[in-house]
């Protein structure tokens, strides 16, 4: 399992690392389109705010098109006939994918920070406003700050980070059998296209439940502000989507 892991990660690290290495350059480049102008007109630290919002947009897009692409590839194009004859099962491949699609997730978050960073010293050195120092020793503070939150409240940040990685689950595992489900003899054309619009129907499908439950008592119950009931629906979806994933991988799957 952990050899599968690190053959999936080392396949995976091309698209990913693309992303964050153009996620980081527009970071840098940022900041000298508004050089010495911020302080003094107000609709440059506007566009300054929306272009950095862009830009997390962009990268948020780029991994999960990075999922969308890799498992595509890997499974149902030239490369799955190496993949689909590993000498593992399908489910132990479908959760080591789910993994390492989460770890390049977490790997994400990181690289956002790491650009805020990269942003705040560029803009330090154009502006004076702030040392890069004062930059680097905030850092602490912020991580500080976090476990500070984890000790005076450890349920609701354990139950936070759980239900964190049950929607994550959810994302991704729709995205895998969204495309599974359109390798089979259901589709013959334009597969990608299909498995997209399926992820997406997929994900209306979902909404309009939460929406129906929202709606009966049931759905308010809560703990320390988390959902409950969503979580759990959730994690029911997450465990049938799974086990559907890996029949179709067994019985039904078309490589093209």
């Amino acid at each position: 399992m952990l050899k599968l892991m690190k053959y999936e990660f080392i396949h995976s690290m091309r698209s990913f690392f693309i992303s964050f290495c153009v996620f980081w350059g527009a970071c840098l480049l940022l900041p000298f389109f508004t050089e010495g102008l911020i302080p003094d007109i107000p609709i440059l630290s506007f566009m300054m705010a929306f272009g950095f919002t862009v830009l997390v947009m962009g990268i948020s897009i780029a991994l999960f098109v990075s999922i969308f692409t890799h498992y595509y590839h890997s499974m149902f194009k030239r490369p799955a006939y190496l993949t689909l004859t590993l000498p593992v099962s399908s489910l132990q491949l479908i959760i080591s994918k789910l993994i390492v699609s989460f770890v390049w997730l977490i790997l994400g978050g990181i690289a956002l920070m790491f650009g805020v960073l990269l942003m705040g010293v560029m803009m330090s050195l154009l502006t004076h406003n702030m040392s890069i120092m004062q930059i680097f020793q905030g850092i602490p503070e912020v991580f500080k700050g976090l476990g500070q939150m984890f000790m005076n409240q450890p349920g609701e940040s354990l139950l936070s980070l759980i239900y964190m990685i049950v929607e994550t689950y959810a994302l991704i595992i729709s995205i895998y059998f969204a495309l599974t489900l359109a390798h089979t003899a259901l589709c013959r054309h334009h597969r990608l296209a299909v498995g997209i619009c399926i992820w997406i129907v997929l994900g209306i499908i979902f909404s309009w439940i939460q929406f129906v439950l929202s709606g009966m008592s049931i759905a308010s119950f809560e703990w320390y502000g988390i959902p409950i009931t969503f979580m759990f629906i959730d994690l029911f979806f997450n465990v049938i989507l799974t086990f559907v994933t890996v029949y179709i991988l067994d019985y039904h799957i078309e490589i093209e």
